[in-house]
């Protein structure tokens, strides 16, 4: 999936891709909804950004497990220059705090059936750019890749 955020100087796309693995015979289901398009703000940053919505569901009775990776290393890198803009991640209200490992890192776990089909469960997912990793960037296209992946536990 695509998350496109417009800028007027310095604009950011993040992908947005799933790894669902079906262990046992448990449904899984996981969807992402990007949020709107916003600006950056050079001088505030953008401490609170509604980034979209995590849907999860899940029919384990041993819970399951949700993770993310950031192909920047919890940076969106301008499309032509090696210029990046750091930012965290919170999903749910929990602050992701190793993105920039560019390893899996486990945002949510459980040992019990939740989130059971069909209604499942809505996680927020925000952002937080500080006004000094925007301040004196070149203008153009930042992006970066973020990676999900749900698994049922056995």
């Amino acid at each position: 999936m695509l998350m496109r955020f417009l800028v007027s100087s310095v604009s950011a796309i993040v992908f947005i891709n799933w790894s669902v693995n079906f262990p046992v015979l448990a449904q899984i289901v996981a969807n992402y909804h990007p949020g709107n398009p916003f600006n950056f703000d050079p001088v505030a940053g953008n401490p609170n950004q509604d980034f979209g919505v995590v849907h999860v569901e899940s029919d384990s009775d041993s819970g399951w497990s949700l993770q993310i990776r950031s192909q920047g290393h919890g940076e969106m890198h301008h499309s032509s220059i090696g210029a990046g803009i750091r930012y965290d991640l919170e999903i749910d209200g929990h602050t992701i705090n190793n993105l920039s490992s560019g390893d899996d890192v486990t945002v949510l776990f459980t040992s019990r059936l939740t989130c059971p089909s069909p209604g499942g469960c809505d996680y927020a997912v925000r952002g937080r750019i500080l006004a000094d990793e925007i301040d004196g960037k070149p203008s153009g296209n930042y992006s970066d890749q973020l990676i999900f992946t749900l698994t049922n536990n056995q």
